[in-house]
């Protein structure tokens, strides 16, 4: 779902033009646009010439007005991308520039290059239609393979080869599970869950089933999903939105992308694309490239379930507050995402010895 255009298209291109101009004086911004994707971070495209060459460039301002989550974390999220694009070889758009002064654009924002390619679409679930679903079967395990390559080259990252400043990036959020998890339980009430039968008892299993952390944390993507990956065919060229990147425990973002993934299809009730991967077989490829046994998967998938459920619950809220959807609507995405969570817990709770690794 796209944030609504919040701004003025003439002021902002006026106000760009001055912020570019005093940058480069050869910088001349042709136009402003808004696409129709994210939500909580607004994302605008400016095209500009540059000594008579044209240029794009991705701009990305500070959740302001829509703020999905209770916490300020886009000054973290840019070092994370500053150390990735400077010390790491994985396809992060390059950082151009970081504007803290929110008298600008009236947020914090960052530029990035553009990168030419497609993203697979949430609405409409690449399940259902569009480019993803029009490939041949096997191009579209290839793509699927290709977004779990990616997280194994995140988890494989060595923190050290990327210096002290991505461990300073994490901040507080290098942390345990369990106090990653205490970090989203004490915004039940932001998040608008705070009654919520099915997120209280989540939590409630989360916290007496914690596996702690048996392996050496490591960068965690945060977003983990094939919808925040830019492809030129099937190959990624570019990773995005790591405003809920975190140094942790691998199995997080391996959760969380088959999550999204089973939320796009059985959450929704679309069937899955013939010859899509599932759960058995994208373990065991992602335990070839990590090189070691995932742990507790199905605790991280009510973890997935859980964290999603809070974001689905906000994003509801800030549908309605805002008038996104008329009055009357039915608004499916929070009670899909409670209902899968339901499930997902009922079946990981129903695993004979409470064994969570498979």
């Amino acid at each position: 779902m796209a944030v609504p255009q919040q701004r003025d298209p003439a002021r902002t291109l006026e106000r760009l033009a001055s912020w570019f101009g005093e940058r480069d004086p050869r910088c001349t911004v042709t136009s402003v646009s808004v696409p129709g994707s994210g939500f909580s971070t607004e994302t605008l495209i400016v095209d500009l010439r540059r000594a008579g060459a044209g240029e794009r460039l991705v701009i990305r301002v500070a959740p302001t007005v829509h703020r999905v989550y209770p916490w300020d974390r886009f000054a973290e999220q840019v070092e994370v991308l500053r150390v990735l694009d400077k010390e790491s070889d994985l396809p992060v758009p390059g950082l151009r520039d970081y504007e803290p002064d929110p008298s600008v654009l009236g947020a914090p924002f960052l530029v990035q290059d553009w990168v030419d390619g497609r993203v697979p679409s949430d609405y409409p679930s690449y399940h259902r239609q569009g480019w993803v679903a029009e490939l041949p079967e096997p191009a579209r395990r290839r793509l699927w393979f290709a977004g779990v390559d990616m997280l194994a080259r995140i988890h494989l990252l060595p923190l050290g080869s990327v210096g002290a400043g991505l461990l300073d990036a994490g901040g507080a959020w290098r942390t345990s599970t369990a106090r990653h998890l205490d970090r989203y339980a004490g915004q039940l009430g932001f998040f608008g869950c705070a009654d919520d039968e099915v997120v209280s008892t989540a939590l409630d299993w989360l916290r007496t089933h914690d596996p702690g952390d048996p392996v050496e944390p490591g960068l965690v993507w945060g977003d983990a999903r094939i919808g925040n990956l830019i492809f030129d065919g099937t190959t990624p060229v570019a990773v995005l939105d790591w405003e809920m990147a975190a140094i942790g425990q691998p199995e997080v973002d391996l959760a969380w992308y088959l999550y999204l993934d089973r939320n796009l299809s059985e959450g929704i009730g679309v069937p899955r694309l013939t010859g899509w991967p599932d759960r058995a077989e994208t373990l065991a490829y992602y335990e070839r490239r990590l090189g070691r046994p995932v742990r507790d998967l199905g605790y991280y998938e009510v973890f997935a379930g859980f964290r999603f459920a809070l974001v689905t619950a906000r994003v509801t809220r800030l549908a309605v507050d805002r008038r996104m959807v008329p009055p009357g609507t039915d608004f499916p995405l929070h009670r899909n995402a409670v209902a899968l969570l339901a499930r997902t817990l009922a079946e990981t709770t129903a695993l004979p010895g409470q064994d969570r690794a498979r």
